[in-house]
């Protein structure tokens, strides 16, 4: 199975490379439902409001990203995005973070590859939000928080039924105040910055 994954995917990578076969230039992408698949790398980092002393270090991973939508008209597209980062934090344990959310694409020019992409949905994290100061640590736990992203993007051979788009983006998670044995911190959050490259299939 993953090896035909792997197949399917570079043959989609070597067509969207391809230059587009039509003589005439189609401005409209074509109507109805849409794919994208691919992967990013990833920046993440907790922080919090009061109570925290010390800033929460950066940690570096990866991202597995999917949507599934449909085409409003020709500049704006609704769907449901799913990423997942796993990760370790500075104490050695497995995170694992997804967010599912519902976006929606806007493309100020519809002959253009440029789009902006916002959504909001849950998050689940399981064991870290934050490095806490003085060697508190909490126990694994798996976490529902509310999730936010945002992006900009470029897709090549955007009019054609397979592209690449190439992107920036920032997952952010929010999971409220969380207690330990010593204190409580307020206003945690998670932050994920990415960029990366999905294909898209119409």
């Amino acid at each position: 199975m993953s090896q035909l994954l792997c197949r399917t995917l570079l043959l989609a990578i070597v067509l969207a490379c391809l230059p587009a076969a039509r003589a005439s230039a189609q401005t409209e992408p074509p109507r109805g439902f849409w794919v994208a698949i691919g992967g990013s790398s990833t920046t993440l980092q907790g922080a919090c409001g009061e109570g925290c002393d010390t800033e929460s270090p950066y940690f570096h991973s990866g991202t597995l990203l999917a949507d599934i939508g449909h085409r409003v008209n020709s500049r704006t597209d609704a769907g449901v995005e799913v990423a997942w980062t796993p990760s370790t934090s500075a104490a050695g344990e497995d995170v694992r973070t997804t967010f599912i959310v519902g976006v929606a694409q806007f493309r100020p020019w519809a002959s253009k590859g440029f789009s902006i992409k916002g959504g909001m949905g849950m998050a689940f994290v399981r064991n870290w939000v934050y490095d806490f100061s003085g060697g508190v640590s909490a126990p694994p736990f798996t976490s529902k928080a509310l999730g936010l992203t945002y992006s900009a993007g470029w897709t090549f051979r955007h009019t054609q039924r397979v592209g690449v788009q190439i992107f920036g983006a920032q997952h952010v998670a929010t999971l409220g105040d969380l207690k330990t044995s010593a204190q409580t911190y307020e206003n945690v959050i998670a932050n994920f910055w990415s960029v990366g490259a999905v294909i898209v299939i119409r």
